[in-house]
Order: C-alpha cells, then sequence, then structure tokens
C-alpha cells in the first residue's frame, strides 16, 4: 500500500502508537482522514500490525509490549516473578498501572493480561529490565511483596519464604511505611512469621 514503507520505518521504532499518531502521520504524507482509516485496518488485516484495544497499536506481536498501553504502568507481581526468575512458572503478563484504564483480565493478541490499578504514590519499586528482547519496568523484589500485601493475594509459604531470603529487609520496611497502615502492618507479621511458616499455608490470605 502506499506510504507503507515510510509508515513502517517511523512506527515500528516506538513500542506502541495511536491511531490518532498514525492518522496525523499519513496526512503529513498527503493522506486523506479517510484513506488514513483504511491503511490501518489493511495493516492490523495483513497482521503487519497489532491492535491493543482503545485505539492502540503495535508491530510487535511480544507479549511484554502489551503493558505500554497501559502507561504509566510496571509489570507486578507473579509476571515479575517469571521475569526475575524467581519461580518457574510461566505467569500471564500482570500490568500494574496508575492509569485510569479499566482493571480486570483482558485478551489482547491472544495473550491473557491481568491489568490491575493502583494509587499513584505507590508507583515506586521498579526498574527496567531486558525481557524477551524488550527493556520493560519491573517491580523489583521488595515492591513486588509489597503488591501481594496491598493487593491481598496469597502466596505460598515457601514461594513468600524465598522471595523475603532474597530481599533487602530495610529497603523492604521502608517501601512498607510508604504504602500505608494496612500493607507495613502486613508487612512487619510478613517478616515476624518467614522463620515459622508452615508450608502451604497461604501466606498472606488473612493479612
Amino acid at each position: 500500500m502506499k506510504y507503507e514503507k515510510e509508515f513502517e520505518s517511523y512506527f515500528s521504532k516506538e513500542n506502541v502508537f495511536t491511531l490518532g499518531d498514525a492518522r496525523r502521520f499519513l496526512s503529513k504524507l498527503g493522506a486523506s482522514e479517510a484513506y488514513a482509516k483504511l491503511f490501518i485496518h489493511n495493516q492490523v488485516k495483513r497482521q503487519r500490525i497489532f491492535a491493543l484495544g482503545n485505539g492502540y497499536y503495535t508491530f510487535s506481536n511480544n507479549e511484554a509490549v502489551v503493558g505500554f498501553r497501559f502507561a504509566p504502568f510496571y509489570y507486578g507481581l507473579e509476571y515479575a516473578l517469571t521475569i526475575r526468575r524467581l519461580w518457574t512458572q510461566m505467569a500471564n503478563p500482570v500490568v500494574i498501572t496508575a492509569s485510569k484504564a479499566k482493571p480486570g483480565v483482558k485478551e489482547i493478541m491472544g495473550h491473557r493480561v491481568i491489568v490491575r490499578r493502583i494509587a499513584k504514590r505507590m508507583m515506586f519499586g521498579f526498574e527496567y529490565v531486558k525481557y524477551s528482547g524488550l527493556f520493560v519496568p519491573v517491580s523489583d523484589i521488595e515492591k513486588t511483596i509489597i503488591d501481594f500485601a496491598y493487593y491481598r493475594i496469597g502466596l505460598g509459604s515457601e514461594e513468600m519464604r524465598t522471595l523475603l531470603g532474597s530481599a533487602d529487609k530495610r529497603k523492604l520496611m521502608a517501601y512498607a511505611l510508604k504504602s500505608g497502615a494496612r500493607v507495613r502492618r502486613a508487612i512487619e507479621t510478613l517478616v515476624k512469621q518467614q522463620m515459622t511458616m508452615p508450608k502451604h499455608k497461604d501466606t498472606l490470605a488473612k493479612l
């Protein structure tokens, strides 16, 4: 199609782009709004680009790119453990976002993606890590523990013991102090109990 080479050269460098971005770019090349809409439709149909929903698109079919649709975001919880190779299970992408995106389970590019909202004050404790060929924001070990408490998600005792054993306790408690009284109490209790946790018990279920 006309403008295809220029379009790919420009947008293939981006993790995601919007329909508005595409229309503005094609307009500068002389395309009408109607042609721009048809162009995007055909690109998706031919699987040259992939739709992420709500007018977002990408040239990559890599599951690790989906989070950029929900910026500001980071990957957390079980998916962070997978990325950091702290457990052997392959978790579905868990996107933690401070955007106004609707939370829940979504099907994006054939992948089951879990979207969770978080308060802006809780957008800390992550860093960019190379995963599946991309540099993506991922919660560090300490923030991953905090988020399990924040969302009241239980984790098996052995997995939590491994996490706590790898965590910087001072950093963990500093994060807990920033996370509100409920999370702070949960983390304090968890740290105290880590050496006596019975196996296979849901450590955070009652915190």
